[in-house]
């Protein structure tokens, strides 16, 4: 099985979560201790875009492959799909496109 998004959405495969700190004393931080934060994944599939008042299709602005940065407070919906977590997300969520120099 696959996901294939609807308009303006894309399937993203995050990195994988990182463990939980530890203070010298021994205090768990999670990693919503941390105020902000972006996490990074891997855009898997999109949508068609969307359709625009006038009927024109508004296309995606990110491709298949892509490595993105969002941000953890606002990052989609999860779903898990063979074993797999994956989030959806709007491509309005999307903060960068990671780009090699």
């Amino acid at each position: 099985m696959k996901l294939k998004p609807v308009n303006d959405k894309i399937v993203v495969k995050p990195e994988p979560k990182k463990e939980d700190e530890r203070t010298a004393s021994g205090i768990i931080l999670p990693d919503s201790a941390e105020s902000g934060g972006l996490l990074q994944g891997k855009v898997v599939s999109i949508g068609a875009g969307m359709h625009s008042a006038n009927g024109t299709i508004i296309p995606i602005c990110v491709d298949v492959g892509d490595d993105i940065l969002y941000s953890k407070h606002n990052g989609g919906n999860e779903y898990k799909l063979d074993g797999e977590e994956l989030l959806i997300m709007s491509q309005n969520e999307v903060l960068s496109i990671l780009e090699s120099k």
